[in-house]
This record gives C-alpha cells, sequence and structure tokens, in this order.
C-alpha cells in the first residue's frame, strides 16, 4: 500500500486513543489520530474514576501526578442497605498513587490531549471522520470525511478506539458478542457541598430511591456524581420540567444548595469483540469491550488494552517482533475482557435478579446483612477492577505466581535519590536482578550478557537496604530497596534471582541462571520462542 501517512493510525480520541498514542511514542513511533468531533467536547464526569496501577501507565509520559494532584483519591468504599452501613471495604495505599482517584473522564482527556499536541511523534487531527476502511497484507487505508472535504489516508496498522458505538467495527463487520441491559440508569453530576467523606458510597434500597441502588462519588470542585438505577417508568426530562427531578436530589441531599452539572440517562452493555486483532486493524478500549460501569473497569481495562499494544506493535514495526505477537494482544487482553465480564455479570445478577426466586433470595440476604456480619460478605456492591494477570498467554512463562502479573512497587533508591521500582520500567524490557548484595549478583549480570540480545532491554540489580556498598557494573543501574519487603516478594533476599519485565509492566519470566536470560526477553516478543526459553 503506498503513500504511508504514518506507521500506526488511531481511530478515536478519548482517554484510550490518547494514551495509545502516547505509549506509542514513547516507543518511537509516529502516529496520527483520527477524531470526528471538531474539538475535545464535554459530556460531564462519563468514567469519573481512575486506578491507581492505570495511572502508573500514564506516569510513564507525565500525565499521572497533575491527575493524581487535582483528582479526589480514596480509599473506602462503603455500602449501606436501607440506609445503614453494613460494610467499608479498605483498599491499602501503596507506595506509588493511591489506589482510585476520581476525576472526571473530561478532565482526563484535556491533560492527554496536552500532552499529545506537545509530542512531536503524535499527530492529532480533529474533524477527521472515518467513513469507510479497507485493508491488505501491506496495510490499512481509510476514508476520512473533513470540513476540507473527503480524502484517502494509508497506515500499516490501525487501532479502533472509537467507543462503546464503534464504526470501525461496523465497517469491519466485527461481531459484538452479549447483550445490553434493560434497566435505564441516571447519572447526575451535582456541585454541592455535601456532609460526606471522600470515599465511594454504594446504597442498596435507599428510602431515597426505594427498591433499586444509588452510588455516590466524589470529584473535585465539590462535584459529586451520584448514579441512580431508574423505575421502568421513569422519564427524567419530564421531570426536569415539573420539578420532580429536584425532589430527586433533595431526597439523597436535602436542603443543601447545589447546582445541576450534567445529566445523562444510559443502558449499560455487556459486551466483547470475537476478535481484538483483525488483520491490521486492531480494537481497544469500548470499541473491543463494553462493560457496567460496576467496579470502573472501562476507561481503566481501556488504558491497559492501549499500554499491551503499544510495544506489539513498536516490536513488530522494528521488525523485532513476529507478526505473532499481535495475535497475543487479542489473547491476553481478550481474556482481561472475560474476566472483567465475568465480575460484572456477577455484580448484574445481584443488583438486578433476573427472576423471583433470586429476588427474594437477595432481599433475605439484604435483610440479614443488616444484623449479621457473615451475611455482609455477600452483598455484592461491584469488586472494584484491577489489573489482569496473563496466567494464559503464550509469551508468558508459568510456574510462579507472579508470572503474568503487573510487577509489584516498592520505595528504593538510586544514587541516593528516592524513587519507585515501577518508575524504572516502561521504555523497554527490563531485567529486575534481585540479590543478596552486588556481588551476588554479578554472576547473574556476567551470564545475562554472555549471550547476544536481540532486542531493547537493560539490567536493574536490586539490593536490600543493608547489602554492602559496591558499585554496579557497567551498563547497569543500582537499586537500594527502602526495605525488606520488596527483596522478600520478588525473591532475592537468600540467593540472586532475576525477572524480566516487559514495556507495559508486567514479569514475563524469572530465572535463577543468567545464561537463560537472553532466550526468555526472545521469547517475550514470539510466542514460538517459549518452549525454548524454558530449555
Amino acid at each position: 500500500m503506498n503513500g504511508v501517512e504514518a506507521p500506526v493510525g488511531i481511530v478515536g480520541a478519548g482517554p484510550v486513543g490518547l494514551v495509545a498514542a502516547l505509549r506509542l511514542a514513547g516507543q518511537g513511533v509516529p502516529c496520527v489520530l483520527l477524531e470526528a468531533n471538531p474539538h475535545l467536547v464535554k459530556q460531564g464526569s462519563k468514567a469519573c474514576l481512575i486506578q491507581g496501577d492505570v495511572l502508573e501507565v500514564l506516569d510513564k509520559f507525565g500525565c499521572a501526578d497533575p491527575i493524581a494532584e487535582e483528582g479526589v483519591t480514596w480509599d473506602v468504599a462503603r455500602t449501606y442497605v436501607r440506609n445503614r452501613e453494613i460494610r467499608a471495604a479498605e483498599y491499602p495505599r501503596g507506595p506509588g498513587f493511591g489506589p482510585f482517584v476520581n476525576i472526571s473522564q473530561h478532565r482526563i482527556e484535556q491533560i492527554l490531549v496536552r500532552a499529545v499536541e506537545a509530542e512531536p511523534l503524535c499527530d492529532l487531527r480533529w474533524d477527521h471522520e472515518v467513513t469507510d476502511v479497507r485493508q491488505d497484507g501491506d496495510g490499512v487505508a481509510v476514508r476520512v470525511r473533513t470540513g476540507a472535504g473527503e480524502r484517502e489516508l494509508a497506515f500499516s496498522y490501525l487501532v479502533a478506539c472509537d467507543g462503546v458505538r464503534s464504526r470501525l467495527r461496523e465497517l469491519m463487520g466485527v461481531r459484538w458478542t452479549g447483550y445490553t441491559h434493560r434497566d435505564r440508569f441516571l447519572i447526575t453530576d451535582i456541585k454541592a457541598k455535601l456532609p460526606l467523606a471522600q470515599e465511594r458510597h454504594f446504597h442498596y434500597d435507599p428510602h431515597f430511591n426505594p427498591g433499586r441502588q444509588l452510588v455516590m462519588h466524589p470529584q473535585p470542585h465539590d462535584i459529586w456524581r451520584i448514579d441512580w438505577q431508574l423505575p421502568p417508568d421513569a422519564d427524567i426530562d419530564a421531570e426536569r420540567a415539573d420539578g420532580r427531578f429536584d425532589q430527586r436530589v433533595r431526597a439523597v441531599i436535602g436542603d443543601i444548595p447545589y447546582e445541576v452539572d450534567w445529566v445523562s440517562t444510559y443502558r449499560f452493555h455487556q459486551r466483547v469483540v470475537e476478535r481484538l486483532r483483525v488483520g491490521r486493524v486492531l480494537f481497544a478500549g469500548d470499541a473491543a469491550h463494553a462493560l457496567p460501569p460496576y467496579g470502573s473497569r472501562g476507561m481503566n481495562s481501556g488504558i491497559q488494552d492501549a499500554d499491551n499494544l503499544a510495544w506489539k506493535l513498536a516490536l513488530v514495526l522494528s521488525g523485532r517482533g513476529g507478526e505473532e505477537l499481535l495475535d497475543s494482544y487479542h489473547t491476553e487482553r481478550y481474556a482481561a475482557a472475560l474476566e472483567n465480564l465475568r465480575v460484572t455479570e456477577a455484580t448484574i445478577r445481584f443488583m438486578v435478579p433476573p427472576n423471583l426466586a433470586r429476588r427474594w433470595a437477595r432481599a433475605a440476604l439484604l435483610r440479614l446483612s443488616r444484623i449479621l456480619g457473615l451475611a455482609r460478605r455477600h452483598v455484592n456492591s461491584g469488586k472494584m477492577a484491577e489489573p489482569h494477570t496473563y496466567t494464559d498467554s503464550p509469551i508468558v512463562e508459568r510456574g510462579h505466581p507472579l508470572l503474568g502479573a503487573f510487577a509489584p512497587d516498592g520505595e528504593v533508591t538510586v544514587d541516593g535519590v528516592p524513587t519507585r521500582l515501577r518508575r524504572l520500567l516502561g521504555a523497554g524490557f527490563t531485567g529486575l536482578v534481585f540479590a543478596p548484595g552486588v556481588a551476588e549478583a554479578l554472576p547473574v549480570v556476567e551470564a545475562a550478557r554472555s549471550r547476544p540480545w536481540d532486542l531493547p532491554a537493560r539490567l536493574v540489580i536490586v539490593v536490600p537496604p543493608d547489602a554492602p556498598a559496591a558499585a554496579a557494573p557497567a551498563g547497569t543501574t543500582l537499586v537500594r530497596a527502602a526495605g525488606q519487603a520488596l527483596p522478600s516478594t520478588y525473591g532475592g533476599l537468600d540467593r540472586p534471582v532475576w525477572w524480566l519485565a516487559r514495556p507495559d509492566g508486567h514479569l514475563s519470566a524469572t530465572g535463577v541462571s543468567g545464561e537463560r536470560f537472553a532466550s526468555a526477553l526472545r521469547a517475550s516478543a514470539s510466542a514460538g520462542e517459549l518452549s525454548l526459553a524454558k530449555g
């Protein structure tokens, strides 16, 4: 295909498309983003929660700190039954970002757009609506409608990040499996100084939404997001016209003054495409999977899609990775989507029982939860999102619980400067050599270097805080853990052990023999090499 505009085209400049562009740029890959809207459009809070582990992705290009500083960080999720609190789930705060940060999707998009527009390898084109797509063995061509007329653009690969109503999915004839729920929900952002803790508040059968659910999330600048499950006959437009909407809000917040910032109704989806890769077109975010808001999995899992895909596209485009590496994108992120769907389906069946027997059972459990502690743990108010562990990936070894997981974080120092382990990951592959001291790590480092690497990687030696002072071997980074917990987690207190962290921060291989490092590195970019790495 002649006249390639850029190696990668991205359709959709929402959070997922913007992150894909910035992560590709971090790997040295130019891209063009095509957005149908003529400018950034504010649509209320939408996806109003970003997980701390997902902020680590944004941290690779400098967008995490402003979001974390402006957003509302919380670590307690309270669940109520008939206005009585039955449970307060607490989430530990690690060394990095808080477990959850509430901030509107629009504000996240503003920060990401600013970063994209400052990045020379990213070309964001507003008012570019894709109307047709075709591909062959060499690339993908799209026809776009712009304010200046129609034109055709060609790319080596195309990433579809154009949301739940994806035009790319329609044009490609990709099957959209699953269902759309029949119940409607109301989202309202109000500005008010409420006397509530800056936490998540989930209500079953409250007096202000009897027989149904309601959830409240704090956001910056005294904005509160309120989600109501609606009765079938609710007419929000009519309610706003005749004053009943004000009564609905007043039933929740009382006589406190408030302003309406945004109102929207929606029906949620439980859907996923059959294939996230269709030739040279790859689907990510809501274009690939649509989820209910329970546990805040939509935007978070979409950003993880982008992070997973970017380094693989970079390796394939450079010739260092085989085409099968893009198949591993489907394998890994499809498994993540299925896990999310399983979790949200369980929550849906509890929140909206599908039959009379389940409604009776739930009603009985909710009554018991007000008096019995054992019953409370079975009240499902939505399991919060967390990174998927790639246990069945063709490019991840097996045999240890950490393999496939997002690398555990910890406080460390580099040349006396405090930082975190995860901040040393993300540019390329990283070999983490945990050892009681530098002297014990040296044989592993020398053996790892004894065989050539054909992928970009670097070695980091991690020692406990009480390890003897020593200089790091040339070409390596010496890291001193702030305590014993981090080396203990990775198993490097008694003898040296190495771990291979991919550019997305997931661990793909481990061993004690440095001679195997090169083959494990190669296996992380080629499914067919995994057996060799294990040998």
